[in-house]
């Protein structure tokens, strides 16, 4: 092992400890690699607990409650496909954050001497670091809110703690997954740097994204509804590959997202004022990291579409009701896991994007642009792709809502209160962690330095 990789493990650990600049970074991608893990642990936790219930025998208390299990793992098992690529895109998230800062820095060491493999090493040995020790206090974290759950009870049955502590090898696979994406995407994202560093000296732009992006997603989405017409989700093979293929539906919102934000970019470039010129300029140069600013709230109108077809009563009592409460109560937490995971990609996000651009920001402001631009560009950094985002996945959230409706013979719409409370909720959190970012922008203007520093 060369000394480069073998001073990696103890360089991470200094820069998570480091509480001034973009160390400030480092120690947000533990916070959201925490966060990603304690909400996997949960939710497959959870899903856990409803298969358990179905395959153990004499595990309810009365024959309905056995009669619907089936129903209750579809639900959980749906769940997870709404949740794990947000779950899965916060990891992949934290492994990018101060992406240009680190590629330069990783650049110039291959310019002093490294090999591109050790490059890769001990970019890599970082995310490692900060993905494990992200992962334990996220299991820490897991465990000691098991008590809370006993609070509620699903199935006419209270939660038992160890219903929800997942077998070790699931455990293993759950965090196992999360350090898998988080390495692959640090390594995707060094491309550049392994090919050549004075490319990424010149930053050059992107390649201009196509419409094939939009085609292929309306593809899966017309696929989607027509396999689910002819698929039993009842049964256990038909209910696994329907969470599967919704799963990469709502994937593919992440393939048409940068696309749209490219695509209403482009008038903005064309106007006289500052602030929107500047957003839009930022945004079509980089419509993948603008739709990454905002994904996090895309998947929760989509979440929030999605579940408004949920039951509201059935008109009787007995079991029937206690499931109706059952789908409430599951719907909530649904959306408090989603609000969780929008305000810390959010923020991570926004914070991450004060340091790549920073350079830019001080030439502006030696310029004698007033720190009132600054904002107004931060801000219109967010609400506009944001719009764009909900107004993709709430649609779409909506229409593939019918087919839950009619296959588990759902109940009338809720209405527009729940969907518009989220959405609402969701811009405010944007525009929260948006202004939350104004004492890291101050910041990186008051750094003073010279050129070549």
């Amino acid at each position: 092992m060369s000394v480069a990789v073998s001073l990696a493990p103890r360089l991470a650990i200094e820069r998570i400890r480091a509480t001034k600049g973009a160390g400030v970074l480092d120690a947000m991608a533990v916070l959201a690699f925490t966060v990603s893990s304690w909400l996997a642990l949960t939710v497959a936790g959870g899903t856990w607990m409803f298969f358990q219930r179905w395959q153990v025998e004499g595990a309810l208390p009365s024959s309905q409650q056995s009669g619907l299990a089936v129903t209750y793992v579809a639900l959980a098992g749906f769940a997870c496909a709404l949740l794990v690529i947000p779950i899965l895109g916060l990891g992949g998230g934290a492994a990018r954050l101060g992406a240009r800062g680190r590629v330069r820095r990783l650049a110039s060491l291959r310019l002093i001497g490294m090999t591109s493999g050790e490059v890769v090493q001990i970019s890599v040995i970082e995310t490692i670091v900060q993905s494990v020790a992200g992962a334990l206090v996220g299991s820490a974290i897991f465990v000691l809110s098991l008590p809370l759950w006993q609070l509620m009870s699903f199935q006419m049955r209270p939660i038992g703690i160890a219903e929800l502590l997942l077998p070790w090898w699931l455990w293993l696979t759950v965090i196992g997954a999360l350090i898998v994406l988080a390495m692959a995407s640090t390594v995707f994202g060094l491309r550049r740097v392994t090919i050549s560093p004075l490319g990424v000296a010149r930053d050059q732009t992107p390649r201009r994204l196509k419409r094939w992006r939009l085609l292929v997603v309306v593809a899966l989405v017309i696929a989607f509804l027509v396999y689910a017409q002819f698929t039993d989700i009842a049964s256990f093979i038909g209910l696994g590959t329907t969470i599967g293929f919704l799963a990469v539906v709502i994937g593919s919102i992440n393939l048409v997202g940068p696309w749209l934000m490219q695509l209403f970019a482009r008038p903005g470039a064309r106007t006289g004022n500052v602030a929107r010129l500047l957003a839009a300029r930022r945004i079509l140069d980089d419509p993948r990291g603008a739709w990454r600013n905002v994904a996090s709230l895309a998947f929760l109108g989509f979440i929030a579409g999605f579940v408004v077809t949920m039951p509201t009563t059935t008109g009787d009592s007995g079991p029937n009701t206690f499931f109706v409460q059952d789908i409430q109560t599951g719907v909530a937490i649904t959306l408090a896991v989603g609000l969780i995971l929008a305000a810390t990609a959010t923020l991570m996000t926004q914070a991450s994007q004060v340091f790549d651009r920073a350079p830019e920001s001080i030439a502006l402001d030696r310029m004698g642009v007033p720190a009132t631009i600054h904002l107004a560009v931060r801000r219109r950094l967010v609400v506009v792709p944001l719009a764009v985002a909900l107004g993709t996945s709430v649609p779409l959230g909506l229409v593939l809502s019918t087919v839950a409706a009619v296959q588990l013979e759902s109940f009338p719409v809720v209405g527009v209160s729940l969907l518009a409370g989220t959405v609402i909720l969701g811009f405010l959190l944007s525009l929260g962690a948006a202004e939350a970012c104004r004492p890291l922008q101050a910041g990186v203007l008051r750094v003073q330095r010279r050129r070549n520093d």
